[in-house]
């Protein structure tokens, strides 16, 4: 007789996900039942291309250029356009603990639209922009994709961003 370990129910959507896994494979839901992490990287040829960050759509680095992301929030239309020749933090504004990110999504219902004060950042890299999600307690999702916390992803002009339910279309400008 084998021992078969009990599937974990997820507890936001009630989903039944195999044993030893960390996310909800239905709603993205972190199940802290979920195991033990791997302590040692899973050989190349079992990391489903689906579960690498994307790194297809880069923009070529220019000599001179500089880059720009404009940010339009989704439900407000308000548009933001920040240099993106250093870190973006993107949150919510919290004076009493030091938090104030570059693009404060506050005033844009942050609170009501589960946006952590400390949700996602975004920097470039060699002339590509990425994403990188926080540890938000809600997410940050790249056209519908659940980003893994501090694991970088590359987004292309015109992508969507959702940080917890608030969505947001970034666009890429270079300065030349």
């Amino acid at each position: 007789m084998t021992y078969k370990e009990k599937p974990i129910v997820c507890p936001s959507c009630g989903a039944s996900n195999v044993a030893g896994i960390l996310f909800c494979t239905e709603c993205g839901t972190y199940l802290p039942s979920g195991g033990p992490l791997r302590t040692e990287p899973l050989p190349e040829q079992e990391i489903e291309q689906s579960a690498r960050p994307r790194v297809e759509g880069m923009l070529e680095e220019k000599a001179s250029a500089t880059l720009s992301i404009e940010v339009e929030i989704l439900t407000s239309g308000r548009k933001v356009l920040l240099s993106a020749d250093r870190e973006i933090l993107i949150g919510r504004l919290d004076s009493a603990h030091g938090i104030f990110p570059e693009l404060d999504l506050t005033t844009d219902e942050g609170i009501e639209q589960n946006v952590s004060r400390r949700h996602a950042r975004i920097y470039t890299r060699n002339g590509a922009c990425f994403v990188e999600d926080l540890d938000s307690t809600n997410g940050t999702f790249l056209n519908g994709e659940r980003l893994t916390s501090y694991l970088p992803y590359a987004f292309r002009n015109g992508d969507l961003l959702t940080l917890g339910t608030l969505r947001m279309k970034v666009r890429i400008y270079s300065n030349v």
